[in-house]
């Protein structure tokens, strides 16, 4: 069997070069040779054999040297070493920054003590099960565990891939107990969004960031990577094209989220309003921080908009119950999800009606209301006949 290769980093005539072994055909025979393979230039960006591009380089080059041995590693690679080396920087490079934020966090606070010291080969679909029934009995909700399963069931697919193992323990994996019920999440209904709106009215640009949310369906990292071209006054529209995640800017959650959205008022003029009073800064970012980058909306919540409302008592919920609350209104407006399906530009339906339009008393006494008038008309025309 092949051994797995994490290769040798060193440094040559002012470049970056990563050394392993590889077997070819010599004189007719199988023979393990020693070969490298130059990873890049040194420069300011890459400046040591420790630095982290040129590990994530040389990861990228033995992974391809690693899977094309065909043959599966010794049997003392563990799950963490596999992690490090290998999953790690394959989700980095072709991961969003904030979903590897939280695979990271995932693999701190769990999954690392998880699978200490067990190799990667020997973990079985009953350690996954018993790990996910501690997990339920631990109290932990439905959500939480499923985005913990996730990641480790992503970890052992691409080790099955890479011809690591055989089979991936996770795929018929499943909890004994059953797991809490995750916590409901939380929509502003019009009242308590207008009171919101109202106690922001001092600080122009914490009204807006909400209002954003709250009446356009905007998601923080939407609303963080806005630039005052992406807004059409004349024809009252605003452009989706980006988000930001803690000033990182990159691309939306989906494709769908590229869209454009109709410009509504009162936000319309909450626009026009900051725009004139944020003329001096010449940012092309409605919303730019001291560095003049994105402002990350989930620090800039807690430091302003946070101290404001608890003073005057008004309960917050975050902005994406603002989001929720946004296709709430549209499907009691409208009495169609569709609307809000656009609006919050998520590919599938179900998305929209199972998450976030949220259920409210006034819809139901509404509906009970022209229940009764139906049977009142019913009754009206039996009485006549």
């Amino acid at each position: 069997m092949g051994r797995y290769q994490n290769g040798h980093i060193f440094e040559q005539h002012s470049a970056f070069h990563v050394r392993y072994y590889t077997t070819e055909i010599v004189d007719g025979k199988p023979t393990r040779v020693q070969r490298s393979e130059r990873l890049c230039t040194k420069d300011n960006k890459h400046h040591s054999v420790t630095c982290k591009p040129v590990k994530t380089l040389a990861a990228n080059v033995m992974e391809r040297v690693n899977s094309t041995q065909g043959t599966m590693p010794e049997s003392d690679m563990t799950v963490s070493d596999f992690w490090e080396t290998v999953y790690l920087p394959h989700i980095e490079r072709n991961t969003k920054a904030s979903t590897i934020h939280g695979y990271k966090q995932i693999w701190k606070h769990n999954l690392s003590a998880a699978f200490a010291g067990i190799n990667l080969r020997d973990y079985q679909t009953h350690h996954a099960t018993q790990y996910l029934t501690r997990l339920a009995e631990r109290g932990l909700g439905v959500r939480t565990i499923a985005h913990i399963r996730s990641l480790a069931s992503g970890l052992f697919r691409h080790a099955l891939r890479l011809n690591r193992i055989v089979v991936n323990p996770w795929r018929d994996a499943g909890s004994l107990s059953v797991a809490k019920k995750s916590a409901a999440t939380a929509a502003y209904t019009l009242d308590h969004a207008e009171a919101i709106s109202n106690a922001l009215i001092d600080s122009p640009p914490a009204q807006v960031v909400f209002c954003l949310a709250a009446f356009l369906g905007l998601r923080p990292g939407e609303i963080s990577a806005l630039k005052w071209t992406d807004i059409d006054d004349e024809h009252s529209w605003i452009h989706i094209r980006r988000a930001a995640w803690r000033s990182i800017v990159g691309t939306t959650k989906t494709e769908e989220s590229v869209a454009s959205i109709p410009l509504i008022e009162p936000v319309r003029s909450m626009l026009g309003a900051w725009k004139i009073q944020s003329r001096d800064a010449r940012s092309e970012w409605v919303f730019p921080n001291r560095a003049n980058k994105p402002m990350e909306m989930g620090g800039y919540c807690k430091r302003v908009i946070v101290p404001i409302l608890k003073k005057k008592g008004i309960e917050w919920h975050g902005l994406y119950a603002g989001r929720r609350s946004a296709a709430t209104l549209l499907v009691q407006l409208t009495g169609n999800a569709v609307a809000s399906q656009y609006v919050l530009r998520h590919k599938n339906l179900s998305t929209t009606t199972a998450f976030y339009v949220k259920p409210v008393q006034t819809a139901a006494l509404e509906g009970m209301k022209l229940v009764e008038e139906a049977l009142a008309n019913r009754k009206a025309l039996k009485e006549r006949g």
